[in-house]
């Protein structure tokens, strides 16, 4: 499938977004097991594979185009 002019771009950028808010949540999610927040850090960590999906699906999103 052809996409129209720009759209990969757009995808690429949302998946840049996608990509670093991983690290982010990933590296609070450390942070907070350090500090001893045990709770918290499931919930970022959890966030942080949820993210990693929505990067999966947009990532075969963009192949097939």
């Amino acid at each position: 499938m052809k996409a129209k002019e720009g759209v990969v771009n757009v995808l690429n950028k949302i998946l840049t977004a996608d990509l670093t808010a991983i690290n982010q949540y990933f590296v609070h999610a450390k942070m907070c097991e350090n500090w001893g927040y045990e709770r918290l850090h499931h919930k970022v960590r959890e966030r942080s594979v949820a993210e990693m999906k929505d990067a999966d699906e947009l990532i075969g999103h963009i192949l097939y185009l």
